[in-house]
Parts: structure tokens; C-alpha cells; sequence
């Protein structure tokens, strides 16, 4: 059973296959990401700052493509997926739905902060690297700070809005229980980052989305009722 047909908000269902589209558009980019970090940007791990400091200006150009891609396009992507979801299933069990839709757009904002942070620093970096190497470092830090924290290491936020989400969709029968039972860890997963910062956790997060990603969203545009 993919959904409850009565429970659907009619003005909601025109939507519901572009949402499935706008779905594995984020997943095409979270694969679009796995492979310029894995081929194309690789930092030295034993690198000096001022060494990761001006790899990252000699690759601002594709550093600045992650971000837009993985956080700018992707958010916007996003907002209008939890958008749809929230209008579609809002009447199946309001507190909760509404509840997820706010951390949903909790998400948007954050992503959309998290690459904006990024490129704007890219760009002071540039301009300090050489005139004030010591602004430079600084700036370089709290990017760090603020990206990893923002949408880069803690996926709280996300974790939330999909757990939320997962249960509605398990209690309710919106989805099929695999999917519904996968969104359920994926959120688990997503809020476990907030507990440990060990990459693989947010590395998980990141592997399992694009499944996700793909599976939820060919199950919206197979069934669009």
C-alpha cells in the first residue's frame, strides 16, 4: 500500500510525481559530490593550514560547485519536497506531519546557510591568503567550524524531519513498510550524529541518503494517486 487515498490532500497530488523528480534530483547530487571528492579533491591529511589554506583557493572554482550543488540546489530542491510532503499527508496525522514539516524547513534554511558560509569564506580566503596570512587562518577556522556544525558533520535537523516522518509513514501506511523502516534508520542515523562526531557516521548519513533519495522518489512518481 503506498498511500492512504482519502487521507491525501487533492490539491496535493498533482505534485506528488514532481516532488519523486525533485527526490532523485538530490540524489544525483549527493552522487555528483562522492565523485569530485573521491576523483577530483583529495587534501592532504598531514598539510599544514596554510597548505589546506591555499589548496582550497587553487580549487575555489570546484570547492564552490560542491556547495552549490550540495547545499544551494539541493536545498532547493528539498524545500519544495517537504512542501509537497507536508500538504499531501498533513490531514493523516496533523501534529506529527506538521511537526516534520517545520524541521523540514529547519533543514532548508540550514543547508542554504552552510553554502552560502562556504563560498563566501572561499572567496575571503582569497583575498587575505597573501595580505594578512594570519585573517586568513582565522577565517579558515571558523568556516570549519560553522560548516561542519551547520550541515557538514551534525545532520540533527534532517534526522529529525525523517524520523518524524519515518513514523508517520509506518503508523499510517504511506509508504511501504522497507521504505517506511529505512526512513526510520536513515533519521536514527541522521540524530546519532549529534552524539559523536566519527566521519562515519556522517558518511552513513551521506551513502544512505542516496538510496533514499532514489527509493522514495520513485515511489512518488510510480504512484502519483
Amino acid at each position: 500500500m503506498d498511500t492512504l487515498i482519502n487521507e491525501i490532500n487533492p490539491a496535493q497530488r498533482p505534485l506528488k510525481p514532481l516532488a519523486g523528480a525533485a527526490f532523485i534530483g538530490m540524489a544525483l547530487c549527493y552522487i555528483t559530490l562522492f565523485i569530485i571528492y573521491g576523483a577530483l579533491l583529495s587534501t592532504p591529511a598531514d598539510a599544514t593550514t596554510a597548505e589546506k589554506i591555499a589548496y582550497l583557493i587553487e580549487n575555489k572554482g570546484l570547492f564552490n560547485v560542491t556547495y552549490v550543488l550540495g547545499y544551494v540546489l539541493f536545498a532547493c530542491l528539498l524545500c519544495f519536497c517537504v512542501y509537497v510532503i507536508g500538504g499531501l499527508y498533513q490531514k493523516v496525522s496533523q501534529p506529527a506531519m506538521a511537526l516534520a514539516t517545520l524541521f523540514g524547513y529547519f533543514w532548508v534554511v540550514v543547508l542554504l546557510c552552510t553554502g552560502m558560509i562556504g563560498i563566501t569564506s572561499h572567496e575571503l580566503l582569497a583575498s587575505y591568503s597573501t595580505s594578512n596570512p594570519a585573517a586568513a587562518e582565522v577565517i579558515y577556522y571558523a568556516r570549519a567550524l560553522l560548516t561542519e556544525s551547520l550541515g557538514g558533520g551534525i545532520e540533527f535537523i534532517g534526522g529529525v524531519w525523517l524520523l518524524l516522518f519515518g513514523a508517520v509513514s509506518w503508523r499510517h501506511g504511506l509508504f511501504s513498510k522497507p521504505l517506511s523502516a529505512f526512513t526510520l534508520v536513515k533519521g536514527a542515523i541522521g540524530v546519532a550524529t549529534i552524539f559523536s562526531t566519527e566521519p562515519v557516521l556522517r558518511d552513513l548519513f551521506g551513502i544512505t541518503g542516496i538510496v533514499w533519495f532514489l527509493w522514495i522518489g520513485i515511489a512518488m512518481i510510480r504512484k502519483p494517486s
